[in-house]
């Protein structure tokens, strides 16, 4: 009933409308009496669903360096009796009264989305950052989007005073998309993906044994983005499998097995079968990084994880069996034809075929050309963001 209630005043303009003006106003008024912690910061990622993405990496930096212990960090989930490994001083209920206290009381907020919860509350006396959860430059964004379209829109554009971005393409975008000033721009690289480039052995082997995958396979990720106009009864944004899994079992599996995922914002994944060697379903699975070091192909969409999964120089298939429909709902940035190697893939029958027909050595040298053009390559950014949040100066 509550996930209902939630996508009901998402997806219904004049209940949101309703919402956004009773709640802003009451928070508003209250900030006005209440004190800001100078020294506390406030975690949200996805939402409250996970401990993870850059702002995962900025909290576990800030715990090993001397010089953020006088900084109190606060972590806000959906249920936080989950995360037993932070300290329960250290976490609050997302969308509790306690939670808006600490949003309120909280001189910055670090998040790969949002903590306002779809409400306007006044940020002259926080620090808004941003780590973005993806790169932009596939789907169109903002009011980059027909406004038409179907994802969710707060009233009010949510004015970030740091951005921090990965890709050489995407300020631009981004600026225009969100109507936000050049100066909150920071191409540093996402903390997240510091770990992309140091990966090691025996922690490729250890998700592998996680997620049962005999270790004689090689392995496919499946990472599709949502689609905002394909909805269920409650709301929820869905994905039908556009697989035929026993075919793909009988071509495939002698070699690989299939680990399928999806955006954090679909609610359900619909078509995945139950005790099938060949399948690995990880759609709940909570690091999606750990996934992308396991895989040795990965098959996606329109999602910005395709950026991500650049930096290891692996192959990267796009498989666009609705690209029609989704450039005509959504809309993207680029020709995805001119992007991949093996252009926009639209039957199972093609992608199959590709796998097994894969040339490996130039599928990695495309690779690279895209990582080469798209991505800032930086590491350790970790050390770099919470400098730059936090104001320290930069030795390097």
């Amino acid at each position: 009933m509550k996930s209902f209630i939630k996508n009901l005043v998402k997806n219904n303009k004049i209940i949101y409308a309703i919402y956004h003006f009773i709640f802003s106003f009451i928070l508003n008024v209250i900030g006005t009496f209440i004190k800001v912690e100078e020294e506390q910061a406030l975690f949200v990622v996805y939402g409250g669903k996970r401990y993870d993405d850059s702002p995962r990496f900025i909290y576990e930096y800030m715990k090993t360096q001397p010089d953020y212990q006088h900084i109190k960090c606060v972590w806000a989930f959906i249920h936080p009796n989950d995360f037993d490994f932070i300290p329960d001083h250290e976490k609050v209920k997302i969308d509790t009264i306690s939670y808006y206290m600490t949003v309120l009381k909280s001189k910055y907020w670090i998040t790969n989305s949002s903590v306002k919860r779809g409400l306007s509350i006044k940020e002259k006396k926080h620090v808004d950052v941003l780590l973005q959860h993806g790169m932009a430059g596939i789907k169109k964004l903002g009011i980059d989007m027909d406004q038409k379209n179907q994802s969710f829109r707060s009233k009010k554009q949510e004015k970030f005073d740091m951005i921090f971005i990965e890709g050489k393409k995407e300020k631009e975008i981004l600026v225009r998309a969100w109507q936000t000033e050049e100066k909150h721009f920071y191409e540093t690289g996402l903390p997240r993906n510091d770990e992309l480039y140091k990966i090691k052995n025996e922690k490729v082997l250890a998700i592998k044994q996680k997620l049962n995958i005999p270790l004689d396979k090689k392995v496919i990720l499946y990472a599709p983005t949502y689609r905002e106009f394909y909805k269920d009864n409650s709301l929820d944004n869905i994905i039908q499998s556009p697989f035929d899994f026993e075919q793909m079992r009988k071509e495939l599996s002698s070699e690989y097995v299939l680990v399928v995922t999806a955006h954090y914002l679909v609610g359900k994944l619909l078509g995945i079968p139950k005790d099938n060697s060949f399948i690995i379903n990880a759609f709940e699975y909570p690091y999606i990084n750990d996934l992308l070091m396991i895989a040795d192909i990965l098959i996606s969409d329109y999602s910005s994880v395709v950026w991500d999964y650049a930096i290891l120089e692996r192959p990267i298939l796009c498989f666009g069996y609705d690209y029609e429909q989704y450039v005509k709902e959504r809309g993207t940035y680029l020709n995805l034809d001119e992007v991949f190697f093996d252009g926009v893939i639209k039957t199972q029958e093609q992608l199959v075929e590709t796998i097994k027909n894969m040339d490996l050595p130039k599928q990695i040298e495309h690779t690279r050309k895209i990582k080469e053009e798209y991505i800032v390559v930086e590491k350790r950014a970790a050390e770099r963001v919470s400098k730059i949040i936090f104001k320290e100066k930069n030795n390097e």
